[in-house]
């Protein structure tokens, strides 16, 4: 017993250096969360998989509050499909140089090699595997890029003509030049380039250019042998572009209010932004193979993207909305032990693990009964009460009993 105490003694000790068991928690589309799903909601990742397994092209529309575990959600998908490429944006950075940004993404979760290996299934398709036989064994590049013309040419409006040209010109230069295939891997991976540098590869545009950076993304996700996954965050910011501002209705003391005349007022700027967002969306939804996931906050909002999405000749094929429950207190516990066990075999604290893997210490039931109370289930919630208690124990000089009853007798 005296052994025990002391290594929950030692425990402590190692907490008043400074370090919080979960103040390294993450959940965004850029840091990897490590955590697994609680047992509650992986019913629900199960249903998450089984349904973009059984469809090549879909809209599926994921709905909780603030800080219910969308974006942690991602991560578990990501994880668990492993047979697809997995990519996450957030409209409100990717706004600007939309598709850029977007094949950007794509680009760093698939990695270099996987990139060189779908440029080369084109390039072979095009007829890169004929060779030319001479004094020197190479092959005949104009061919090439001639045959890749007329395939792909009906694809392609007289003005994109260009664009098809371009990319024509990137794989082809990647593939098959071997004195420029360093600079062709440039333009591929979305580096920036000069005038000159385009001008050596006969290339006009990089792919800030936003009818490239989409004809490159549908290129290679429609060659990729692994499905893809375009992950949404926070769609529901596009809709309320499109709702009419309340600031007439902050101003009570003015005699004549516009809004009777003309109405609440809209920014202009922000409803065209909407619509090029739907529009994008819908050419994102052509790229055969790619599954589009959004996330929101509420069921109201899900109407205003079913009619923008389908007010179209283009049938979108909409999933049935799939709903993300508050956590219940068995899932407070099972975050709370998973989060210390990852911090426990991060600190090389195996011995205390083992000997008190179902302990709860530092805290108890009770306490986390009270922090499931005071978050209303709301995980992000749970995190940050974790947290500030955890500070509380690092630098009070209180005992951890008084520490504990004061929480329990708070509001």
């Amino acid at each position: 017993m005296l052994l025990h105490e002391n290594k929950k003694a030692r425990l402590l000790t190692f907490l008043k250096l400074g370090i919080n068991p979960f103040k390294n928690f993450v959940s965004t589309g850029e840091i990897k969360e490590e955590l697994g799903l609680v047992i509650s909601r992986k019913n629900i990742l199960d249903e998450i998989v089984k349904i973009i397994e059984n469809d090549k092209n879909l809209v599926l529309p994921i709905i909780g509050d603030v800080g219910i575990g969308k974006t942690h959600l991602f991560w578990a998908l990501k994880n668990n499909l492993y047979y697809h490429n997995a990519f996450y944006i957030s409209l409100e950075t990717v706004i600007k140089k939309f598709f850029y940004n977007i094949y950007s993404e794509f680009i760093e979760a698939i990695g270099v090699e996987p990139l060189r290996n779908i440029v080369n299934q084109i390039c072979s398709q095009w007829g890169a595997l004929e060779r030319k036989f001479g004094f020197f064994h190479v092959v005949d590049i104009n061919k090439i890029r001639k045959n890749a013309f007329n395939k792909l040419s009906d694809q392609y409006s007289e003005d994109e003509k260009r664009t098809l040209l371009d990319i024509i010109n990137g794989i082809t230069t990647h593939q098959l030049d071997p004195y420029k295939k360093v600079e062709a891997e440039g333009w591929l991976l979305g580096e920036l380039m000069n005038v000159k540098e385009l001008s050596s590869l006969n290339i006009v545009h990089d792919l800030r250019n936003s009818k490239t950076a989409y004809s490159m993304l549908k290129l290679l996700i429609e060659n990729s042998k692994l499905g893809s996954i375009l992950f949404i965050d926070d769609f529901e910011k596009m809709i309320n572009m499109n709702k009419p501002s309340i600031e007439f209705e902050e101003e009570p003391e003015e005699v004549f209010d516009r809004s009777w005349l003309y109405g609440k007022k809209v920014s202009p700027d922000k409803v065209i932004k909407s619509k090029k967002i739907f529009e994008k969306l819908k050419k994102l939804y052509q790229i055969n193979g790619l599954r589009i996931i959004i996330t929101m906050n509420s069921l109201d909002s899900l109407e205003d993207i079913k009619r923008n999405l389908r007010d179209t000749a283009l049938e979108v094929n909409i999933k049935e909305p799939i709903i993300l429950p508050k956590f219940n207190k068995s899932d407070i516990l099972e975050l709370y032990k998973k989060n210390m066990k990852a911090f426990l075999e991060n600190i090389n604290f195996s011995d205390y693990l083992k000997e008190f893997s179902d302990d709860l210490f530092p805290l108890n039931e009770e306490i986390l009964q009270k922090i499931h109370q005071d978050s209303k289930g709301n995980p992000r919630e749970c995190l940050k009460l974790l947290i500030n208690l955890f500070n509380v124990m690092v630098y009070s000089d209180d005992n951890l009993n008084d520490i504990l009853e004061h929480y329990l007798n708070s509001n």
